[in-house]
């Protein structure tokens, strides 16, 4: 066990992963599996019963889990999964292009970055963009994104930025609508360096079944995206996104139940 790890609580949790495979347990059923003394079980059992996690049987000497183990997945959402599906494909093309790609997630009115390759390349423009926000309706990512989502998502974001700008007769509502048009015609979008930013972004949608989950990018340097640049790596990114999206497509989202398990 590495220095920085705390042994009681991997021991529970491993408990819990191991529970959460079968409806209920014994004492020595865990015991045989896990190879943890019984004296060990018992406290661990015991504690998780105390926080809610665990009901035992007294009588027939049986351990489940309850309904409150929900709650330790509550966090970890969809939008999480994307991220963790494309990270490492991300980095592997990074390695390849040497120019640092993005993967963002929408919430609310914003596309927020979840992962980013700058620590990995040796031309990034700063350190990280991870957390960062950026405006959907103006940032490349933000672009691909909308231009690419359902068009029930699409009316819903737009509604919602429109009651954030000052009424404007409805102009920058149509300029909007029309740039999302050109970026869904084209399937992709570019941001090139201006006052806020010396950087420049292409970015093209994470799509599942034809509609948008995220989105990709990829920052250079201002200056140097041009056409050729865009020609080059646009198909990069593109092969990108789909393996991204087939690899989440890939992975198990049955929901973490207690008691749904057999042996």
């Amino acid at each position: 066990m590495e220095e920085n790890q705390i042994r009681a609580v991997a021991r529970a949790l491993s408990v819990l992963r191991l529970m959460n495979t079968a409806q209920r347990w014994t004492l020595h059923e865990l015991h045989q599996r896990l190879a943890l003394p019984k004296t060990t079980l018992f406290r661990i059992l015991s504690t998780l019963q105390s926080e809610g996690y665990v009901q035992a049987d007294i009588a027939r000497g049986y351990y489940a889990l309850t309904r409150n183990v929900r709650e330790l997945g509550g966090g970890y959402t969809e939008q999480a999964e994307i991220v963790s599906a494309g990270a490492s494909i991300a980095i592997r093309v990074t390695r390849e292009i040497k120019w640092p790609l993005a993967i963002g997630v929408r919430d609310r009115n914003m596309l927020v970055i979840g992962f980013s390759t700058m620590p990995y390349s040796p031309v990034a423009v700063r350190a990280t963009t991870i957390g960062h926000s950026l405006r959907l309706e103006s940032s490349a990512m933000g672009l691909a994104y909308l231009a690419h989502c359902s068009k029930q998502e699409r009316s819903i974001v737009l509604d919602l930025l429109q009651t954030m700008t000052p009424t404007d007769g409805g102009t920058a509502q149509a300029l909007l609508e029309s740039k999302i048009a050109e970026v869904a015609a084209q399937g992709h979008a570019v941001r090139q360096a201006n006052e806020a930013s010396d950087s420049a972004t292409l970015a093209v949608p994470i799509c599942l079944s034809g509609v948008a989950i995220a989105a990709l990018g990829m920052t250079t340097f201002g200056r140097l995206m041009t056409t050729p640049t865009i020609e080059q790596f646009l198909p990069v990114l593109r092969e990108t996104a789909n393996e991204i999206s087939a690899n989440y497509s890939s992975r198990d989202f049955g929901e973490f139940q207690s008691g749904t398990g057999t042996r």
